[in-house]
Formats: C-alpha cells, sequence, structure tokens
C-alpha cells in the first residue's frame, strides 16, 4: 500500500503542476475561461473575479501539486486536494451532462478535453485521492515518516 501511496501522490502532484503551469502561463486565458462559466451559470455579477480568479486558481494548484510531490503538510494538503477534487468533478459532471461550456479549460489550451473526458479524468483521479486520503495524518521528512499528526 506504501507504494501505492507513493504512486497517488505523485501522480497527483504531477497533474496538479501541469494544471496550474499551463494556467498560470495564460492568466487572460483562464479569466476568459471564468467569465464563461460565470455567464454559463447566470453569474454575470462575479465578472470582476474572473482575472483574479485566473491567477489564484493556478496558483493554488502549482502550490498543491509542489506539496503533494514533496508530502509536505500532508493533512492540509490531502483536504484540500480532497475538496478541489470533489468539486471539479461534480462541477465537471454538471458540464458534462448539460454542457454549458464546451471546454472545461483544465488544462488550458496546452491540452483541450470535452466535458465526458474531463469528467472521467476527474474520477480516475479521484481514485488515487481516496488511496492518499488515509495517509494524511502522518508528517513526511525526507521521505520517511517522522511522526503522527
Amino acid at each position: 500500500m506504501r507504494f501505492a501511496r507513493l504512486i497517488s501522490r505523485i501522480l497527483l502532484g504531477a497533474v496538479f503542476i501541469f494544471s496550474g503551469f499551463v494556467k498560470a502561463v495564460d492568466p487572460l486565458g483562464s479569466a476568459y475561461k471564468f467569465s464563461d462559466y460565470f455567464h454559463a451559470f447566470g453569474l454575470k455579477f462575479l465578472d470582476g473575479l474572473s482575472l483574479p480568479l485566473g491567477i489564484l486558481l493556478p496558483a493554488l494548484e502549482l502550490a498543491l501539486g509542489i506539496m503533494l510531490l514533496l508530502g509536505y503538510r500532508k493533512k492540509i494538503v490531502t483536504w484540500a486536494v480532497t475538496v478541489f477534487m470533489v468539486f471539479f468533478t461534480l462541477l465537471t459532471l454538471v458540464l458534462a451532462v448539460f454542457n454549458p461550456v464546451e471546454d472545461c479549460g483544465c488544462f488550458g489550451d496546452a491540452l483541450v478535453l470535452t466535458n465526458w473526458e474531463t469528467f472521467f479524468k476527474n474520477v480516475v483521479l479521484m481514485v488515487f485521492v481516496v488511496i492518499l486520503f488515509p495517509d494524511r495524518k502522518r508528517e513526511y521528512e525526507g521521505g520517511q515518516a517522522t511522526r503522527e499528526w
């Protein structure tokens, strides 16, 4: 099980870093995507938050990805990744069923997926989150568990 947790941590960390990086390269593109979402869900009054969210979301994804890879603050990071993935998995299910926005923008313009592909990608990633979740109470230092939280 230790190997499965390691693979899960590396895979999720890499996906979060890649996703954050490709969005960080084009914050205006991310802002346009947020604007598309706000309009599609009748939340046009939130348009002013598009650019700040277009900067904040990639930064958060990059930070979570790096912390996952390093095993840093596992309890907080695992909870954050779990909440993040549950929210976006539910959002992508709504997108897949109702198709209000054609491309989720999950990987910026680097990798365009359909809403159903995105939903199934998130379901697969949730498997790795479930593998990591029981291990959230251990703190790691240099790859070795040092103490319980």
